[in-house]
């Protein structure tokens, strides 16, 4: 006997995508908690890849500035290894013409070591450009300036011809003429010892400092790789959790009538949703964490006048889309299981 159905079988209706952001909206709300949690997987990841985005920027800006350091640590470094420690101590200067930034610097920086005195002697006070710091103490002539000094310190674009050096060197206690000039070069004085600062780093010193920036660069690749790797995990681990919790919901909606396609949706949008909340406040806690770190080393001022904002934005959101497709991206296998259970069993199933 052949059974004639008494209705054809209805196809099912495919739900707009604001029935699914409603659906999606009101599963955040109810599971706030695990919501958060997500998103701060996604915080974090962004965070940390908006920072090293936002330190290479800075850095580039404050390239001069460090490069200036750079000059003056070196420059101290060899005046210290002649000299010795010089806190405590009396060190004679003399000023042969205006003063380069880095020789400013220098005395600044021979004043954080506890210098006693650093008498100076201007051969041009129009033009010299002297910091006024608490050790400087101005002298009208050259004569005296080396007494019970541990050495003497030649800086300025100018000439030293003029200059009576006989006066100037007597009474030192070390026999040192540093010099930070290679035109400084040609002065010669018997019995003073000539120390140059302003050495170029040596081809070995180079090469360690090229291959310690390659170094710095993989290992800079290799951190934010394991990080954004580690954020996708989360990210697949919470919304796996998510199906889980879910299964009645999920087989409740499929016996109701809605797709695979729909149950996708559902989790896509979701975890977009999340993605790009979590994007754009991990963007903006990652640039401060950066800003803020090198403010400390630098200066509030100098760091914020020196970094271009243009690329700071271009690398937001290039932080926040990869974030987003991070989102999506560890949504991918949630999604394809929640969309291919059995309503039958996803209804049996007690969690």
């Amino acid at each position: 006997m052949q059974i004639t159905p008494s209705s054809p079988i209805q196809s099912q209706i495919k739900l707009p995508l604001s029935v699914a952001l409603e659906v999606v909206l009101q599963g955040i709300r109810i599971r706030m908690g695990r919501s958060i949690v997500t998103m701060m997987g996604v915080v974090l990841g962004v965070a940390f890849l908006m920072s090293v985005f936002s330190a290479n920027v800075i850095r580039t800006g404050m390239k001069e500035e460090s490069a200036y350091r750079e000059e003056v640590q070196r420059m101290f470094s060899f005046l210290e290894g002649e000299t010795g420690n010089l806190g405590g101590k009396n060190l004679g200067v003399i000023v042969s013409g205006e003063l380069s930034a880095a020789e400013s610097r220098l005395l600044a920086r021979i004043q954080t070591e506890g210098i006693a005195e650093l008498r100076v002697f201007s051969a041009d006070k129009a033009r010299s450009g002297v910091p006024q710091l608490d050790s400087v103490k101005l002298r009208e002539g050259p004569a005296g300036i080396g007494e019970d000094a541990s050495g003497l310190l030649v800086i300025g674009d100018g000439a030293l011809s003029e200059i009576d050096w006989p006066a100037a060197s007597a009474g030192l206690r070390q026999k040192i003429l540093a010099y930070s000039r290679e035109s400084h070069a040609t002065t010669t004085l018997p019995g003073l010892t000539m120390v140059r600062l302003d050495r170029a780093l040596r081809e070995d010193e180079a090469e360690r400092m090229a291959e310690k920036a390659r170094q710095e660069r993989a290992r800079n690749i290799w951190i934010i790789s394991i990080a954004l790797l580690v954020t996708i995990i989360g990210i697949t681990n919470s919304l796996l959790m998510s199906v889980t919790e879910r299964f009645k919901e999920i087989g409740t909606m499929k016996c109701l009538g809605a797709l695979s396609s729909f149950i996708r949706q559902i989790f896509f949008i979701e975890s977009a949703l999340t993605g790009l909340i979590g994007s754009v406040i991990g963007g903006v806690v990652g640039f401060l964490i950066a800003a803020v770190i090198y403010a400390f080393t630098f200066g509030f001022g100098l760091v914020f006048t020196s970094m271009s904002f243009g690329a700071i934005s271009g690398y937001y959101f290039l932080s926040v889309a990869c974030g987003i497709a991070m989102s999506i991206a560890a949504a991918i296998y949630p999604a394809s299981f929640a969309s291919k259970m059995v309503p039958a069993t996803a209804l049996r199933t007690n969690i």
